[in-house]
C-alpha cells in the first residue's frame, strides 16, 4: 500500500470519511467507541497526517521560529530551552535559527522563515534597531530589545543593571574602572554602559573613554580586550563586562597573568549563566531571569497566534546583583 489516506481508513473501518476526519483532527462529535476504532486503524495502517496539506487548508503549521544572534551563548541557550519547552507543551514545534550577530544574515533568515509559513517569530535583533516585522504579516515577540510601540517585547532593565554594576564596584573600593563590552551596535550593550557611566558620574567618578572597549560577545573577545586594556592601563582594578561570557575571557587573561581575583582586580559580568556559579569560577554578575524570559515570550507569541486581536504586550523585568568571589565583599 502507498501513502495511507483518510479515505483508506474510512473504507477499512466502515466509518464515514467525515467522521474519520473529525477523529484525526481531534474534533468533537465522535463517540468514544468510534474514536478508538478509527485511531486503532490509523495506527495499524501506518497513517501519517499530511502536514503541508493541512497547513494550506488551515493557514497554520503549529510551528514557531526562534531567531537568536548566538545559540552557543548559554544565555540564549537557556532562553531557547524555555521557549521550546513551553511551545511543545502547547502543541507547537520550534525552529531555531542563528544569525551570528550579522544583520544581513538576520534579514535573510526572516525572509526564509516567512517562506516556511511559520505561525510566528520570537526574535532577538543583532543590531540596535530590529528589522521591520510588519511586512512579515505574522505575530512576533522581541526579546532583549525595546522596539517601537507596535511590537510586543520582553526586556531586562539594562540601564538599571549598569547602575547596579557601577554601585557595586565603587562600594568594593575599586578605583580605576573599565568596561569591556560586546558589539558597539548592540542595543542592550549600549543601554548597560549608559547606566554604568551615568551612575559613576553621579558618584563623582571620572570616566576615561579609553577604558571602554567593544568587541564580540565571546570568551576569546573578552580575553583579547583584557590583554589590550592591560597593555596600556595596568592600573585598572575593576572591570564591568557586557556579559558573563566576556567576563570569563577577562578572568582567563587575568589569572594567566598573575592577577589575584578579587584582591588585585574585581570582575563583574551580566546574565548569571550556569558557568558563573560553578565553584571554580564564582563570578559576581547581574542576573537576568532567562527561563522566565523564554517562557513569557513563547506564551505571548502563542496567545497572539490564537487570537490576532490581542494588543501588544510590553514586559520589563528587573535585574538582580549576585555577589560571588570575583569581587570583594
Amino acid at each position: 500500500m502507498g501513502e495511507v489516506t483518510i479515505k483508506d481508513i474510512a473504507e477499512y473501518t466502515g466509518v464515514s470519511y467525515a467522521t474519520v476526519s473529525r477523529t484525526l483532527n481531534h474534533l468533537s462529535g465522535v463517540s468514544p467507541v468510534t474514536r478508538d476504532k478509527v485511531l486503532a486503524a490509523a495506527e495499524e495502517l501506518g497513517y501519517r497526517p499530511n502536514i503541508l496539506a493541512r497547513s494550506l487548508k488551515t493557514n497554520k503549521t503549529n510551528t514557531i521560529a526562534l531567531l537568536l544572534p548566538d545559540i552557543s551563548n548559554p544565555f540564549f541557550a537557556d532562553i531557547a530551552y524555555a521557549v521550546d519547552e513551553y511551545a511543545s507543551e502547547n502543541g507547537y514545534t520550534t525552529i531555531l535559527c542563528n544569525t551570528h550577530w550579522n544583520e544581513e544574515n538576520e534579514a535573510k533568515q526572516l525572509e526564509h522563515l516567512q517562506n516556511q509559513r511559520v505561525d510566528g517569530i520570537i526574535y532577538k535583533p543583532a543590531g540596535k534597531e530590529p528589522l521591520d516585522l510588519s511586512r512579515l504579516s505574522m505575530p512576533s515577540v522581541l526579546i532583549s530589545c525595546i522596539p517601537g510601540e507596535n511590537e510586543s517585547y520582553i526586556e531586562i532593565d539594562n540601564y538599571k543593571g549598569g547602575r547596579i554594576a557601577a554601585d557595586h564596584l565603587v562600594e568594593c573600593g575599586y578605583r580605576h574602572l573599565a568596561f569591556i563590552g560586546g558589539t558597539e551596535n548592540s542595543q542592550s550593550n549600549g543601554i548597560r554602559i549608559s547606566g554604568y557611566c551615568d551612575r559613576l558620574l553621579e558618584l563623582g567618578k571620572s570616566i576615561d573613554t579609553d577604558h571602554i572597549l567593544y568587541g564580540g560577545f565571546t570568551l576569546s573577545s573578552g580575553y583579547t580586550m583584557a590583554k589590550q586594556l592591560y597593555g596600556k592601563y595596568p592600573d585598572v582594578d575593576g572591570i564591568f563586562c557586557g556579559n558573563d561570557v566576556i567576563a570569563l575571557g577577562v578572568l582567563q587573561y587575568l589569572m594567566g597573568n598573575n592577577k589575584q581575583i578579587p584582591e588585585d582586580v574585581g570582575v563583574i559580568g551580566f546574565d548569571d549563566i550556569l558557568l558563573a556559579g560553578l565553584p571554580q569560577i564564582q563570578m559576581t554578575t547581574v542576573a537576568q531571569p532567562r527561563n522566565q524570559m523564554g517562557k513569557l515570550a513563547a506564551e505571548m507569541l502563542i496567545s497572539q497566534i490564537q487570537d490576532k486581536d490581542i494588543p501588544e504586550h510590553h514586559i520589563m523585568l528587573e535585574p538582580k546583583l549576585v555577589v560571588r568571589r570575583s569581587t570583594r565583599k
